[in-house]
């Protein structure tokens, strides 16, 4: 069967969000500052909270969202820390990349805004646009 143009859309913002969620994880587990480690972890919880509240939709539109590839996210994983190994800032190139996702969640979820989806998708979607933008100011990106 094939999907819907809204149920990609909403597949793929849930994708992007979930893949941002993780690096963010990981970056807070990989860096040795205490406070941006707590930090990353608290933004990757309250992005959950808000992607979870995205599957309920993908059911309404007669879909489940897909799950991203564990093998990228481990290959974008070691890609990224060997960059930050060999450079002479390892946390901002660790910034640089969680800046690069949240770029690209940005532009899914402004994608996704141009359907017609319901109002409350509408409203879960700007929320996601608003914690993205707020984790950004958090970061001091």
């Amino acid at each position: 069967m094939l999907r819907t143009e809204k149920q990609v859309a909403l597949d793929t913002v849930i994708n992007s969000s979930l893949r941002s969620i993780e690096h963010y994880r990981w970056t807070g587990d990989s860096c040795d500052d205490e406070q941006l480690k707590t930090l990353l972890n608290k933004l990757a919880l309250h992005r959950q909270k808000i992607v979870d509240k995205l599957a309920p939709q993908m059911h309404k539109l007669g879909d489940m969202a897909s799950s991203p590839d564990p093998e990228k996210l481990a290959v974008e994983e070691i890609v990224t820390q060997i960059k930050a190994t060999f450079s002479e800032d390892e946390k901002d190139v660790l910034l640089t990349r969680l800046d690069e996702f949240d770029s690209q969640l940005l532009q899914d979820i402004s994608e996704a805004f141009s359907l017609d989806f319901d109002e409350e998708t509408m409203a879960i979607l700007r929320e996601l646009q608003q914690s993205v933008d707020e984790a950004g100011k958090q970061r001091g990106s």
